[in-house]
């Protein structure tokens, strides 16, 4: 005879809804969205290194009441990258690889919100105030944004020239350098026919706007090597190919002035110093390189 408390639990059981499972698998996610007509909540985090990802997984992901609730609408992935110890090398470089497609850098939490076909229409840093539910409740809101895309690329559809194209602009904008040109490869392709002379400048902002992140990247890698002359060589050649302009090319510079200053050619650091500020003075970039050629002048005597 079963007992009362077994009958209970069996009823639990299968009353209750069961939390949804994190998968790792973007591609089997996608399948699973398009097959269910979901989207994609993908969550990268970095719980060995930062204190906002521990609490977001311990107060938020881990809770059964927010899988329950999020998996309604949405297939969760979630992407825990460390920073501090290694996985297996294989494991460790396809995690790289997915963050660095979708422009992830240092910043943990970092979460997109995907359709079915794995194209992002939000991204959203740091972590939410409210509980496991609250959380729920805002990621389901954020399905607005999908549907606010879907209206604008098919009305941009029934537009042609110039009009298209700032519609489209208008769309694309909001999204990540990377974003826009690993997952929106049609429309890109598309404004350069209806902009062909980028008189709108989007299509150089986003491929300039992604070439500075692998350029930062190739400068941190050789930088703590105090690999100096290769920095100034990686900034000659960003400048030489891109063109960079206003702050972005302060940025770049910055990075050559530090490299100079490090590596003591000072003589040369005063010449990119006196280039930044000449381009805006009242910058950050500016009045830093105003204050490190103040110092080289003084070590130098003058």
């Amino acid at each position: 005879m079963v007992s009362v408390f077994l009958k209970s639990l069996l009823f639990f059981l299968i009353a209750s809804p069961l939390a949804a499972e994190w998968t790792f698998d973007l591609e089997a996610a996608q399948k699973t969205a398009e097959e269910e007509k979901k989207a994609i909540y993908l969550v990268f985090v970095s719980t060995d290194s930062s204190g906002a990802c521990q609490q977001l997984e311990r107060r938020i992901l881990s809770s059964e009441k927010f899988q329950s609730q999020a998996e309604e609408k949405f297939v969760l992935v979630k992407v825990d990258l460390p920073l501090k110890k290694r996985l297996q090398k294989e494991s460790h470089q396809r995690m790289l690889d997915l963050a660095k497609r979708f422009g992830v850098g240092g910043v943990f939490p970092t979460s997109f919100y995907l359709d079915a076909r794995g194209r992002p229409f939000y991204q959203e840093n740091g972590v939410l105030s409210g509980g496991p539910e609250k959380y729920a409740v805002h990621l389901l809101g954020i399905l607005q944004k999908r549907e606010t895309r879907d209206e604008g690329l098919k009305a941009a559809s029934k537009m042609s020239g110039l009009k298209k194209a700032r519609a489209l602009v208008d769309l694309l904008k909001p999204l990540p350098d990377e974003v826009v040109l690993n997952f929106y490869s049609q429309q890109m392709d598309e404004l350069a026919k209806l902009d062909p002379e980028d008189t709108l400048k989007f299509r150089k902002e986003k491929v300039i706007g992604k070439a500075y992140a692998d350029f930062e990247d190739a400068v941190k890698k050789v930088f703590h090597k105090d690999s100096y002359d290769q920095v100034v060589t990686l900034v000659d050649e960003f400048i030489g190919k891109h063109a960079p302009e206003g702050d972005l090319k302060q940025k770049v510079l910055f990075r050559k002035l530090a490299a100079l200053n490090h590596g003591g050619n000072l003589e040369p650091a005063i010449k990119v110093a006196d280039e930044i500020i000449s381009i805006d003075k009242e910058s950050s970039h500016g009045r830093f390189s105003a204050q490190i050629k103040e110092k080289i002048m003084k070590r130098l005597g003058r």
